[in-house]
């Protein structure tokens, strides 16, 4: 289980950060950031599907799964599950956002000192 958080906050965060520096017109960035989270998971819908569970099983353990988020490589690089990775991803994800969040107040702090001038 701390695994799907830990993907879901690396997806999070990365879609943050493309939002944010790439981009920044992009509308809805909220929800932009919860459908990368949800496209870093979904390479785990094996364990839910009630139809070609085996087939999905079998993709599921293939590199080709890094197209989400680095999905392979994070099984990969953490195979016990642990709850200290997840914890960190999840602090990742929450500094990001606030970095993002962040950028975006003083952008439109700017844009109002620009209308008043």
């Amino acid at each position: 289980m701390s695994m799907a958080i830990a993907h879901f906050a690396f997806g999070g965060a990365v879609t943050v950060l493309v939002v944010t520096y790439l981009l920044p017109g992009l509308p809805y960035p909220r929800a932009a950031a919860l459908a990368g989270g949800v496209w870093a998971m979904l390479p785990d819908a094996h364990w839910v599907s009630p139809v070609a569970a085996a087939d999905l099983k079998a993709l599921h353990a293939s590199r080709l799964v890094d197209v989400f988020f680095l999905h392979h490589s994070l099984d990969t690089l953490d195979p016990t599950d642990s709850k200290r990775v997840a914890a960190a991803l999840v602090a990742l994800f929450f500094l990001v956002t606030l970095v993002a969040e962040r950028r975006e107040y003083r952008a439109l702090e700017r844009v109002r000192e620009l209308s008043r001038e």
